[in-house]
């Protein structure tokens, strides 16, 4: 099978490229090169995808993981750009997979969902898909990642197309951005390595999360690809988690003895957040198998030989 990756060079996409390639498939890659350090092993277009994609559509599937996304730092001085570019790259990749009827993947993202539900002041409420609307989405990234969703269910209903649209939720694993791009778990991972005294943990270490590990996200694309489900449908890890617990894990983990210091005055994005995995677990039976605190290791391990090497 023939399969196009776009944001190939991405934590999700490079990994994409090398799990669809260990499957047998034919990948060819499409990024814009910038501003990234990893290298893909398969054919690299270099195309900036805010504009039409040139290139002839023989493609079986597309796997649409082209984006730009903030994280909790740069989200409030980003949305501008940020909802600019990725609506731009969604319509154009939509365009491209329409020509040859190609399987498209549009990965959603848990910021889809209504914030009300994720309040510091109201218990923690696993998010089902049904939660989706009314629509009150987590920023402008949040309601481009939504309006994305909408625009393949439109393309997919009018056209034939077939599609796929996971929400997925807080992925890691080796390979993650440790860099500016860096979401928490990569940058609690550098801070501990590059500290002897202290960890600064942003919030007060009682915001709840989910976390999912590259490798069950490989998984669970490739059962939702292959029963052709179409439907909004989580992909994450149902078990939540405190960033001070997760901070306590890596600490363990890393064998430092930090002080935690946590700083309120960060951005935190919203309190709570956890994927519900009911919908997923009945259609194809998939559920997530690394344990939180493996991944962690995995991850750690990473993280410190790429910091220094």
């Amino acid at each position: 099978m023939k399969v196009l990756v776009t944001g190939c060079q991405g934590f999700i996409g490079s990994n994409l490229v090398v799990h669809l390639q260990s499957q047998g498939h034919e990948v060819i890659g499409m990024d814009n090169c910038e501003d990234t350090r990893r290298e893909v092993p398969c054919e690299l277009i270099i195309h900036n995808i805010e504009t039409p994609i040139p290139i002839k559509n023989d493609f079986d599937r597309v796997y649409h993981m082209s984006a730009d996304n903030a994280n909790s730092k740069t989200q409030g001085t980003t949305q501008m750009s940020t909802t600019r570019s990725n609506t731009l790259q969604t319509i154009n990749a939509l365009d491209f997979a329409v020509k040859n009827k190609s399987h498209f993947i549009y990965p959603s993202s848990a910021l889809i969902y209504n914030t009300d539900y994720q309040t510091f002041d109201k218990p923690l409420t696993p998010l089902r898909e049904d939660l989706i609307f009314p629509a009150k989405p987590d920023k402008g990234y949040g309601w481009e990642k939504l309006y994305g969703l909408l625009l393949v269910q439109h393309y997919g209903k009018e056209t034939g197309m077939p599609y796929c649209t996971p929400i997925f939720h807080a992925i890691y694993g080796p390979g993650l951005d440790i860099d500016f791009k860096a979401k928490v778990i990569g940058a609690m991972c550098r801070k501990i390595f590059e500290s002897d005294s202290e960890l600064k943990i942003w919030g007060d270490g009682s915001q709840v999360r989910s976390f999912l590990y590259i490798d069950d996200l490989m998984k669970g694309l490739d059962v939702l690809v292959t029963k052709n489900i179409q439907e909004p449908i989580n992909l994450g890890s149902d078990t939540a988690v405190t960033m001070s617990e997760v901070a306590d894990m890596l600490l363990k983990i890393s064998g430092k003895a930090l002080k935690k210091v946590y700083q309120p005055a960060e951005p935190t994005g919203c309190w709570k957040r956890c994927s519900d995995n009911t919908k997923i677990k009945k259609l194809t039976g998939w559920s997530p198998e690394m344990a939180l605190m493996d991944g962690l290791r995995k991850t750690y391990d990473w993280v410190t030989k790429a910091l220094s090497s």
